[in-house]
């Protein structure tokens, strides 16, 4: 297993004899493909886009079953940061800051 990240509640991980992502996050677990775990990523970041002042929480519209989870901003913040992160550890992706 090679832990890509590992900070609770969250751990992003693949096995040696799977090339799936495996994505685990408040009672959440999800396998994707390389392909699925970047269209995630773009999902994050455009939810992140419509967070104000006043977001407590977050909803989440995962593909499976149409599954809907509401998680913390703290949580969902937490996500974030641990997907972009394996996207810039993992498959080189340079963070663009806004002036």
């Amino acid at each position: 297993m090679l832990h890509l990240y590992n900070e609770k509640p969250i751990s992003i991980f693949t096995t040696e004899r799977d090339v799936k992502i495996r994505v685990q996050f408040c009672n959440v677990k999800m396998k994707m493909k390389t392909c699925q775990f970047k269209h995630f990523y773009k999902y994050l970041t455009n939810l992140s886009k419509k967070i104000d002042v006043s977001t407590g929480s977050v909803d989440l519209l995962l593909v499976r079953d149409n599954l809907n989870i509401t998680i913390s901003l703290s949580h969902f913040l937490q996500l974030c940061s641990a997907v972009q992160t394996v996207m810039s550890k993992k498959f080189g992706l340079k963070s663009i800051y806004p002036n």
